[in-house]
């Protein structure tokens, strides 16, 4: 006598194929995993590292001699400590967005040990291998040491950290992340075409790749991998991500080297040097500001008296105003530094060489006489300089009329202070 099939004991055998179909799915795939990784680590002579947490592929690169100045280094603005490590990190990615979808595949990783920089590189075989990989890539981030990346505050470690979040796990601290790249747009984007790593190597280090792939392709060369198990299309993309990494490193030593060292200082570029004292100016490192802002001043002045007060790249005109702002910004940093006397003469010297800027010049030197020197008549005078450059400016069709009003005011304070001291005498 043959029982009916109840609700439960359905449900049990849905249960039960159900269960016996995901192991199967589980061991195929986990299968496909380690025969990725293996056609991985053979192309590019690496090593499949099995886990509890899953397979990765390690490559490691032959240590190269690239010292760096940490000491010099450490005197620039937004550069790291000195004792502090140093991980140089580089991602390739799945897509250039940093929404769950996206994943790394790839991550760089260069460090110094001594006057060596060594570098290692993480691979994911397959995305189900991908708790491995973020396992690996933490053993590799100590806390106290800073990451130094290029674009990585907008791109590389916001995706690792949404990774690490997708598989319930909190990102590797660190002690602080240096971005080269708005380093890179503070101070030299003045000379270059734009800021990309390329162009930077190119301008900056004087290093052409060659037979490099565009970044564009790297996604498509991963998932063609994923489909046909084809690893010898990846070296292209790790060689790529080997030389982003030492670039990082390159540009560090360079910047410390070229930028780091005061006496090599004196011969940067005129708007690296104006650069870097607005970097120091943003962190209150006035001495150092000032110390740049000499240096540029008087490159600058040389190249306007060179070839006839005409420089050989650019008109005369432009080198003048070029170095009246440089001579505006060194006597505001000379009044920030408590150097009055400096500051006054400054401003009276760009006051009277009647350039572009000789208005405010005045105003600055008015502002100290009547504030510093406690000088209400030599400040009136200043001011009525001013006053007649803006009135000249209205003739010629040029009218200022926010300048023209200030001056108006402090033209009636002045003379109230002066009769006020007429009458107490």
């Amino acid at each position: 006598m043959s029982h009916p099939i109840t609700i439960e004991g359905r449900l049990a055998q849905l249960r039960a194929t159900r269960t016996h179909g995901e192991q199967a799915s589980r061991a195929q795939g986990r299968t496909r995993s380690l025969a990725l990784a293996d056609a991985l680590a053979g192309a590019l002579d690496g090593d499949h590292v099995r886990t509890p947490l899953g397979s990765y592929v390690r490559v490691e690169r032959p240590a190269r001699a690239l010292p760096l100045d940490r000491d010099r280094l450490a005197t620039l603005p937004g550069q790291p400590p000195t004792g502090v490590p140093l991980l140089c990190l580089d991602t390739e990615t799945t897509g250039l967005a940093t929404a769950a979808g996206t994943f790394v595949f790839l991550v760089g990783v260069g460090r110094w040990v001594e006057d060596r920089f060594e570098q290692v590189q993480l691979l994911l075989p397959d995305q189900s291998e991908e708790r491995a990989l973020l396992a690996a890539l933490r053993e590799l981030i100590p806390p106290n040491g800073w990451l130094v990346t290029y674009n990585g505050r907008s791109f590389d470690w916001p995706l690792l950290v949404a990774r690490y979040r997708m598989a319930r796990d909190g990102a590797p601290p660190h002690a602080g992340h240096l971005d080269l790249l708005s380093f890179v747009r503070r101070i030299f984007r003045h000379r270059l075409a734009d800021a990309r790593l390329r162009t930077v190597e190119r301008e900056l280090l004087g290093v052409a790749r060659h037979r490099d792939i565009d970044g564009w392709e790297i996604p498509g060369r991963y998932l063609s991998f994923l489909r046909d198990g084809d690893a010898d299309r990846l070296d292209e993309v790790v060689r790529h991500n080997d030389e982003d990494v030492r670039s990082l490193a390159r540009l560090l030593a360079h910047i410390a080297d070229r930028l780091g060292d005061v006496e090599r200082r004196r011969d940067a570029a005129i708007g690296d040097l104006a650069a870097l004292a607005r970097a120091y100016r943003r962190e209150r490192r006035d001495h150092a500001a000032l110390d740049c802002l000499e240096t540029a001043l008087a490159t600058a002045n040389q190249e306007v008296m060179a070839n006839d007060g005409r420089p050989a790249w650019e008109t005369g005109r432009l080198a003048a105003r070029r170095s009246e702002r440089l001579a505006a910004e060194r006597a505001r940093t000379l009044r920030r530094l408590g150097r009055d006397d400096e500051a006054l003469a400054a401003w009276q010297a760009l006051a009277a060489a009647g350039g572009s800027l000789a208005a405010i010049a005045w105003i600055e030197a008015a502002k100290l006489l009547e504030h510093r020197r406690r000088d209400p008549a030599g400040a009136l005078e200043a001011t009525e300089a001013a006053a007649r450059l803006a009135d000249r400016a209205r003739l010629l069709g040029r009218p200022l009329p926010g300048l023209e009003a200030d001056l108006a005011r402090r033209r009636r304070r002045l003379r109230r202070a002066l009769a006020r001291a007429r009458r107490a005498a």
